[in-house]
């Protein structure tokens, strides 16, 4: 049985001040490994990516998990493109908001809150 999630019912992400988020649809299903699926991949400006503080998964519009970035690099793997390493924050107040405001109808996978 399918559970559609209804993020109306879902509070809101409210960003802290001191937070630099930069948050990645990483797609409808939540899969095996999210940090991985997370963390590279993506066409972003290093510099600026490099600022954020925090790095939120998002899986159909919810804070899926949250890690914090230790190192910022363009990939070896994927010419063009940039990741990161870190490790998660199983703490975070932010796992399980909903972001749909931030994107609106935006396609784009990347979100920058507080950048």
């Amino acid at each position: 049985m399918k559970i559609k999630v209804i993020t109306s019912m879902i509070k809101e992400l409210i960003p802290y001040k001191s937070d630099h988020i930069f948050c990645v649809k990483v797609g409808k299903v939540k899969r095996e490994n999210l940090y991985e699926m997370t963390r590279k991949y993506w066409v972003v400006n290093l510099e600026r990516a490099s600022k954020a503080t925090h790095v939120l998964a998002i899986v159909d519009s919810v804070v899926e998990a949250v890690y914090i970035p230790k190192e910022w690099k363009h990939s070896e793997e994927h010419p063009g493109r940039c990741e990161f390493v870190g490790h998660e924050d199983l703490h975070s107040d932010y796992i399980g908001k909903s972001v749909s405001s931030f994107y609106g109808k935006s396609q784009n996978p990347v979100k920058y809150i507080n950048m």
